[in-house]
């Protein structure tokens, strides 16, 4: 049980490390700025990623394949996945855009990234209670 525990705690880290760039983006001020923060949360969101998988795999080890197959479960890391793949796609790929402008400050896309960053926030905010509910109630 507290294999489970310990298991449980690096992958809530990894998490947090993940969801960490919706935190930091209103710090971002400029195109440099935004650069330099990429390079070093793509390192860092590498290690995050193997963390995940990582301890998913410990998890399921830890605990049983028969838990692995409940409907609720599936559903909830399928949601948990989409989180991560909206973060990604929307956030990430806007900052890579930003970047890709040559500008120094690049006001109105900063401004656009910020407005997309509230907005993944809240989505993701909905999706996580979504999960919660799943877990909660585990309806099917």
């Amino acid at each position: 049980m507290i294999l489970f525990y310990v298991i449980l705690g690096l992958h809530l880290c990894a998490v947090v490390v993940k969801l960490g760039v919706l935190f930091y983006i209103p710090r971002l001020k400029s195109v440099e700025n935004v650069q330099n923060f990429i390079g070093w949360y793509k390192k860092v969101d590498r290690a995050a990623n193997y963390t995940l998988w990582g301890t998913g795999a410990g998890m399921v080890l830890a605990t049983s394949w028969k838990m692995l197959f409940q409907m609720w479960l599936l559903v909830s890391m399928l949601i948990y996945t989409l989180i991560f793949v909206i973060i990604k796609k929307v956030v990430l790929s806007r900052m890579e855009s930003i970047v890709e402008t040559n500008k120094v400050y690049a006001h109105e896309e900063m401004s656009k990234l910020r407005f997309e960053n509230f907005c993944v926030i809240v989505t993701a905010l909905g999706l996580f209670g979504a999960i919660g509910y799943l877990m909660a109630n585990k309806p099917f």
